[in-house]
């Protein structure tokens, strides 16, 4: 599809930024990690279109949004006024055309419109899942859970047929406030048992059926295969399990410590001779910055810049 010789570049923004999830994947399928595209294409700044977004179709997914949304505009009688003045409006016909464009996408492969909504079928899953929690926060988790996974067994362009349990672990952190160990062999298996419960909760409601089509027959038969040159990108760039699990559970080890009083450096030095077998070779906001109050952040920061001063006027008269 091409563009029209007017082009309202500032509607052209927010398509171009709209699908990024969408171009995204689009480039992902022949193992490419990001748009090579700088700039945003249409705009009064946009620069020169890479020729892989054409080839793998990135820029045509923005003519195919764009000429949606303009569309929609068109039938409000909105086409004509400048995108600033309907900056609201056109940034929620943006979105509800990619939306429609991931819809219609899953039903052309055979995957349900809407996997995620909530009436029907789903709505008495969710009845039952609130009937296996403990609390309300047990009750939200379950109710997230069933919606991610029927997202994702329909993600477009999924390339692995693996629910993320590492990703899902946070999920599930940022609902109930409990801390827990990414990667770590018993968070992981925490979360393969929420997936059974929700699974076999789905299966007694709705029946086996139902749940193949909807989750199983999806997660297991929708996988995009990745290109040779990408697997062996990943093969290279795979971290070892057991280090991934050794990292996490420092981590957890220092937040334990922490908020238990130990200083940072303190809780660094314990938490790496308890997990590692070994003193830290670093100093704390070198490693685990994001961990670290913004107050005792800065602290340790103002004292060590305060450290070098000396030695940096001492080589500056030298």
């Amino acid at each position: 599809m091409r563009m029209s010789a007017v082009v309202d570049s500032g509607l052209a923004e927010l398509v171009w930024f709209g699908t990024a999830t969408l171009r995204h994947r689009a480039h992902a399928v022949v193992g490419q990690a990001h748009c090579p595209t700088r700039g945003v294409p249409y705009a009064e700044t946009g620069g020169k279109v890479h020729q892989f977004c054409l080839d793998v179709g990135c820029l045509g997914i923005m003519h195919e949004i764009y000429a949606r949304s303009i569309q929609r505009l068109s039938d409000r009688r909105e086409a004509a006024a400048p995108v600033l003045d309907l900056l609201g409006y056109a940034r929620r016909i943006v979105s509800s055309q990619v939306s429609e464009y991931e819809r219609h996408g899953r039903v052309r492969r055979g995957l349900p419109a809407k996997p995620t909504r909530n009436d029907g079928v789903a709505a008495r899953i969710n009845s039952a899942l609130d009937g296996q929690a403990a609390d309300d926060h047990g009750r939200i988790w379950l109710r997230t859970l069933f919606r991610m996974m029927r997202g994702y067994a329909c993600r477009d362009n999924r390339a692995s047929a693996v629910w993320p349990l590492d990703v899902w672990s946070t999920e599930k952190s940022t609902v109930d406030g409990v801390l827990r160990s990414i990667g770590a062999s018993s968070t992981r298996a925490e979360l393969s048992k929420d997936i059974q419960l929700v699974l076999a909760t789905a299966e007694k409601v709705a029946g086996r059926r139902w749940m193949d089509d909807a989750i199983l027959h999806p997660l297991q038969t929708f996988v995009t295969p990745l290109t040779e040159d990408h697997q062996r990108l990943l093969a290279a760039a795979q971290a070892d399990p057991a280090d991934v699990v050794s990292v996490a559970e420092l981590r957890g080890r220092f937040r334990s410590l922490m908020l238990a009083g130990a200083s940072a450096q303190e809780a660094l030095d314990r938490s790496a001779d308890e997990v590692l077998g070994r003193r830290p070779s670093c100093e704390v906001d070198e490693v685990l910055d994001d961990l670290l109050p913004d107050a005792e952040l800065a602290r340790i920061r103002t004292i060590r810049s305060r450290r070098r001063a000396p030695a940096e006027r001492s080589a500056t008269r030298r």
